[in-house]
């Protein structure tokens, strides 16, 4: 094991900001990355049956038939490997995107700050958290077509009624998180930023030195619906036939295929989210403990 201190990098999403680009980035310099004592740990780990982190640090009462639970610091002393640094990504470790049963949701992420308490207990040392927001009506256009997508389907205003625009509250999570015990230092950047600030997110999470083995993929993946798809899955709604999934719509309507992209909102709507936002953002910007990544700014 290395002499060197460790320290722990947790990029927690949130969901639909890019969070994929971003793993894909990480995964693909993992080696190189390993070479200069950094492991990187994201979903195509930790969405394996008993390899979530609540899994492998006790957090869940139980572990998975046949599995044995191994001591919080095994458990890190075999992930950290020779490294000195470990780097986690996995957006759903904070919460799921939507309520799982279809009601109706009052605050965001309610469990974030417990469980990064939970971790950095387990783990005996804190937490640096690394975290994306996104404009609040665009954040919720993408959330519902990933509904759609994983096969919820109702309209957009039923959605809006039970996932609405009062529950994007970024002051509040960011507040929450930089406030709970366990958590260092919060890194904190804007979805509509991310291509602009994508060095110095990856500077952040797996240190200068070896940031310069993380290239960006250059193809965006898992686009959103467009406006023709969506309308497609809902008139089809009840047919359970492949060809009708909201998957096989994206793949024939798709985005990239020159069809609009699916907006439930109004313009009203988005001048009140930007306005809001921009509120947010200011009020973040002036939070002790965390550092904004703004283009201007860097």
């Amino acid at each position: 094991m290395s002499a060197t201190p460790l320290s722990v990098a947790f990029h927690i999403g949130a969901h639909k900001t890019a969070t994929t680009h971003l793993q894909r980035a990480l995964k693909s310099a993992a080696d190189q990355l390993a070479g200069q004592g950094v492991q990187y740990y994201g979903p195509d780990t930790l969405r394996l049956p008993g390899r979530s982190l609540q899994s492998l640090f006790g957090l869940k009462h139980q572990a998975p038939d046949g599995m044995v639970k191994r001591p919080a610091a095994e458990q890190l002393a075999r992930l950290r490997k020779d490294g000195h640094r470990l780097v986690f990504s996995e957006e759903n470790f904070i919460g799921a995107l939507n309520t799982p049963n279809g009601g109706k949701m009052k605050r965001r992420y309610k469990v974030a700050d417990t469980r990064l308490t939970g971790l950095s207990a387990a783990i005996g040392q804190n937490i640096d958290v690394h975290l994306a927001l996104r404009r609040p009506t665009a954040f919720l256009n993408s959330a519902y077509c990933q509904l759609l997508l994983g096969g919820r389907v109702q309209p957009f205003k039923s959605y809006v009624k039970t996932h609405g625009m009062k529950t994007v509250d970024w002051v509040e999570l960011v507040r929450r998180l930089r406030t709970s015990h366990g958590v260092g230092s919060v890194t904190v950047w804007r979805y509509e930023d991310y291509g602009a600030v994508f060095p110095h997110i990856i500077a952040g999470l797996v240190g200068q030195d070896a940031a310069a083995s993380v290239r960006p993929p250059r193809r965006r993946v898992n686009r959103g619906l467009s406006a023709a798809a969506v309308a497609q899955v809902l008139e089809q709604a009840g047919d359970l036939t492949g060809q009708n999934s909201a998957r096989a719509a994206r793949k024939a309507l798709a985005v990239e295929d020159g069809y609009a992209p699916f907006d439930g909102f109004s313009e009203k709507d988005h001048a009140m989210s930007d306005a809001t936002y921009a509120r947010q953002i200011a009020e973040i910007a002036q939070m002790d403990g965390v550092t904004l990544l703004r283009p201007e700014l860097l």
